[in-house]
């Protein structure tokens, strides 16, 4: 479904044929279903705030706004844009991308990557902004695949563990671990597959638990939305969190990536909130404040979402997130475009409470 690319001095995801030809035509539907939503609910004051963001070397599938060369004054300028924004928190998405061949951080394990220092001086700047990290650490597809070996699930848990370990250098300077690889419920169970994640998941989070008792675990999921389905969707993932240690759970809404639609958010929501309060896991929402372009072909595909589609997100995750936040800030929310600056001023008008410097 991708092909890898590389873009100035980093390489990407970038989609593939088939990939366009199953995705783009989603993205025309749930552009007119969303806007339907939107037309149909005028909009409301905000019931919530985001308070955290997604932050990165670079954007794995998207050029956005690559960071892999901030030194720590880049870091701290982009904190306080962040803190005045009403955030307080930064989840970096991962310290490694395996496909890409890239690496974060000064690796011993892992340096047959292509490294840059983007871990040390990123929790730098966080730490003298007051900010809460939670760092990711490996990267990987593995939990997109379609068929996993068990050979596959020794390898993945090994570089997880590994990379996890060489991180702890850095434990004084972030609050958790941010478990990177992405899964979604695709419409159907594949037990066989729910049992190698399971797998993955217990090992990884119950090392964390055992060598870095004080440091949370958050997860963040894709929301694939299939009618009639949620039923199934629970089922699969409390197979797949069975005995998992899991503290914060943040599905993406799936929004932007046209995965699910505003009408059926209310019914997606009240399946994670039922899979978190059966696995005592606290529940955040992941709202993704961008809209894809009609097509996905290119280096950005992807522009900020207006204002009154945001503040629909937000107010379905509303009754049932404890916190939101956010995929990603530091490209939709800062970059120089009228549309970044009119859903800025917009999230910041509707929360003044929140606009404060830490």
């Amino acid at each position: 479904m991708f092909t890898i690319e590389k873009v100035e001095d980093f390489n990407m995801f970038m989609a593939s044929d088939r990939a366009r030809k199953e995705v783009e035509p989603m993205i025309a539907e749930a552009k007119k279903a969303n806007q339907k939503f939107v037309d149909d609910n005028p909009l409301a004051p905000l019931e919530m705030s985001i308070s955290g963001t997604f932050v990165y070397a670079h954007p794995p599938n998207y050029r956005g706004r690559p960071m892999h060369n901030y030194f720590v004054r880049d870091w701290m300028k982009l904190m306080r844009d962040l803190s005045r924004a009403g955030m307080d928190t930064i989840i970096l998405q991962a310290s490694i991308w395996n496909e890409l061949g890239e690496c974060y951080y000064p690796s011993k394990h892992f340096s047959k990557h292509k490294q840059w220092n983007v871990v040390e001086p990123m929790l730098e700047a966080a730490d003298a902004s007051c900010m809460s990290v939670y760092l990711g650490g490996y990267g990987s597809v593995t939990g997109w695949k379609e068929h996993l070996t068990q050979a596959d699930i020794d390898q993945e848990k090994q570089n997880q563990i590994t990379c996890f370990r060489e991180l702890l250098q850095y434990r004084d300077l972030f609050d958790g671990i941010y478990f990177a690889p992405e899964t979604a419920f695709i419409g159907k169970r594949d037990l066989e597959k729910e049992k190698f994640l399971n797998e993955i998941y217990r090992e990884f989070c119950n090392t964390v638990k055992r060598e870095a008792p004080d440091k949370k675990i958050l997860m963040s999921p894709a929301t694939k939305y299939f009618p009639g389905k949620m039923p199934e969707m629970i089922d699969s993932w409390l197979a797949i969190l069975d005995e998992v240690p899991l503290d914060i759970m943040a599905p993406q809404d799936s929004i932007g990536t046209c995965g699910n639609e505003l009408v059926h958010q209310a019914e997606t929501y009240k399946a994670w909130a039922e899979i978190c309060q059966k696995c005592n896991i606290t529940f955040w929402s992941n709202i993704e404040i961008f809209e894809r372009k009609d097509s996905i072909k290119g280096v950005n595909h992807s522009i900020p979402a207006s204002p009154e589609l945001v503040a629909a997100q937000i107010n379905n995750a509303a009754p049932y997130a404890e916190k939101l936040i956010c995929w990603e800030a530091p490209y939709y929310m800062f970059d120089s475009t009228s549309e970044s600056n009119s859903l800025r001023e917009f999230l910041k008008a509707q929360s003044p409470k929140l606009m404060h410097c830490h």
